[in-house]
């Protein structure tokens, strides 16, 4: 293609990503960042996964704020509506996005960059002379990943005299520079540690979106059963308040006729007020604990919105088990699949990277140096002359004298990887730590079933007497009313253990990464079974 041809062709080529609207350029970088994200969640999920960070318009915080009538939430409905609303949720999307936008940053270092400008004046004088002047330079520049560095430039002048009239006369000059460190600076592994370091950042924030997402995910269930098992407990509350106002109410009636003594009363009066206030205590907790799941769900504290009671139902029908996996199993399915910890492994291999590279700019600076220029044929504007090229060849030596920037950058890296090594030591040791809490919990959780299961028909069976005894007169009304408060206490904790249960499981599930959540979202399988054994090699 002629030369003069070209030029505008690069100029509008060069001109329009210049001229591009704010919309033009965000979608340019989603699609770049969108691309990035999905083969990193290939690479830390196994599937390619859509992703996009901007929130829902119409979600159920906007639909709330103008409903009048409580809205009821499923589970399943709470964890889509966290996904929509929650703040922590849409900060943690935001982080993963400018994690591959930087990428995106150190991509472009080593990809080639394009560069278009202009000047245009006139200048003379007096009134003898006055030329007008337009300038152009096209320029690019690229840096490979052996650290090689090229420079291009193609520079126009065009001059025109005002008063005499005439064209514009133009001139033309081609540049072309060629630097290539050999020594600081030299390689691919060094030149490219930028660029390395950012993959892998964005992996490391993959991975910390998804274990957010499954740590956000255990916590609304668990706050979801928190608040049915609350809500469960007020029934039984104000089950046994009525049921104890009746009990005052046949005292009163029995003492009036004589055949209770005031005693007896006064019992009944003040269990009635203890019943009372645990009714006020337990509504009280109730209502707290349902506002801050509202906050987990990114709902107002306003919004009035009830949950599914057939939850409670649920987990009990799922009933209480045994865990068959060993602490040692446990605690090696953590180590081998926990995302986190294995970001902490490799962070100890970019440390040790990080030591290579800082040896690297301890060395002396030996590049070498070409540059070439090509002018324009003498009165022919744009064609270049082949025939008169200039051209050159060296080197530079830098022996670093002053080198105190890189000494405590080098020690400072040796720090930063012994720092490394005990960041993954710790993380070791607190995934031990959890998982051996999660199954002290579940084990906890199941001893307290089977007891409180006794308890509650043991309860059950007293009051029954104690309520037939104490209608014929065999018994004074401190035993019926203590029955009473002890079926109604062995009832809650029954209630708390399977939801203790429960809890402590899927906790554990989560420790073990075992919990599968849907390519987008919350949503998981709760029916999935706890891993067993060793994981393959």
């Amino acid at each position: 293609m002629p030369l003069r041809r070209s030029i505008p062709i690069a100029f509008c080529c060069a001109l329009f990503p210049a001229c591009s609207s704010p919309t033009a350029n965000k979608d340019s970088a989603d699609d770049q960042v969108y691309g990035i994200l999905e083969e990193a969640s290939a690479k830390v999920t196994g599937s390619q996964r859509p992703f996009r960070v901007e929130r829902p318009v119409d979600t159920l915080r906007t639909r709330l704020l103008k409903a009048h009538e409580p809205v009821r939430l499923t589970l399943v409905e709470a964890l889509d509506v966290a996904a929509e609303n929650s703040r922590d949720f849409q900060r943690q999307k935001e982080q993963l996005y400018l994690a591959a936008l930087n990428l995106t940053r150190s991509q472009h270092d080593f990809a080639w960059r394009f560069g278009l400008g202009g000047d245009g004046g006139v200048a003379g004088e007096a009134d003898t002379s006055a030329d007008a002047s337009l300038g152009s330079n096209l320029g690019a520049s690229a840096t490979s990943t052996a650290g090689t560095r090229v420079v291009a430039s193609f520079v126009n002048t065009f001059l025109r005299s005002v008063i005499h009239g005439g064209s514009f006369d133009g001139s033309s000059i081609l540049n072309l520079t060629l630097t290539q460190p050999l020594l600081r600076g030299a390689g691919r592994r060094i030149v490219r540690e930028p660029l390395t370091q950012s993959e892998r950042n964005v992996i490391y924030a993959m991975r910390d979106f998804e274990r957010f997402r499954a740590d956000f995910a255990v916590q609304v269930v668990s706050d979801y059963w928190n608040v049915v098992r609350q809500a469960a407990d007020l029934v039984n509350v104000e089950a046994n308040y009525r049921s104890l106002t009746d009990s005052r109410t046949q005292i009163e009636e029995l003492f009036a006729a004589g055949r209770r003594t005031v005693t007896d009363l006064g019992r009944a009066k003040q269990s009635e007020y203890s019943a009372d206030a645990q009714r006020v205590a337990a509504k009280n907790r109730l209502q707290a604990t349902l506002d801050r799941f509202k906050l987990t769900l990114g709902l107002p504290i306003t919004a009035r919105i009830d949950l599914d009671p057939a939850e409670l139902q649920r987990l009990s029908v799922q009933g209480v088990a045994e865990i068959t996996l060993t602490e040692d199993a446990a605690m090696d399915l953590a180590r081998q699949r926990r995302l986190d910890h294995r970001t902490f492994i490799d962070e100890v291999e970019d440390a040790g990277r990080r030591i290579l590279v800082s040896e690297d700019a301890l060395n002396m600076s030996i590049d070498f140096t070409a540059a070439l220029s090509v002018p324009a044929e003498s009165g022919k504007g744009l064609n270049l002359d082949w025939s008169r090229i200039d051209w050159s060849a060296g080197f530079e030596l830098d022996l670093a004298l002053d080198k105190l920037v890189e000494r405590n950058a080098y020690r400072s890296s040796l720090i930063s990887f012994d720092q490394a090594l005990r960041s993954r030591e710790q993380s070791e040791d607190t995934l031990g730590a959890n998982v051996r809490t999660s199954l002290r919990d579940i084990q906890s959780a199941i001893d307290s079933f089977r007891i409180q299961s006794v308890a509650v028909e043991l309860a059950g069976q007293r009051v029954e007497a104690t309520t037939a005894l104490y209608a014929a007169g065999r018994v004074e009304a401190l035993e019926k009313l203590d029955a009473q408060d002890a079926l109604l206490q062995a009832q809650l904790d029954l209630t708390a253990a399977i939801v203790e249960y429960s809890i402590a499981r899927l906790q554990l599930m989560n420790d073990l990464e075992a919990i599968a959540l849907e390519p987008t979202g919350l949503r998981f399988d709760q029916s999935l079974p706890m891993p067993s054994g060793k994981p393959a090699e």
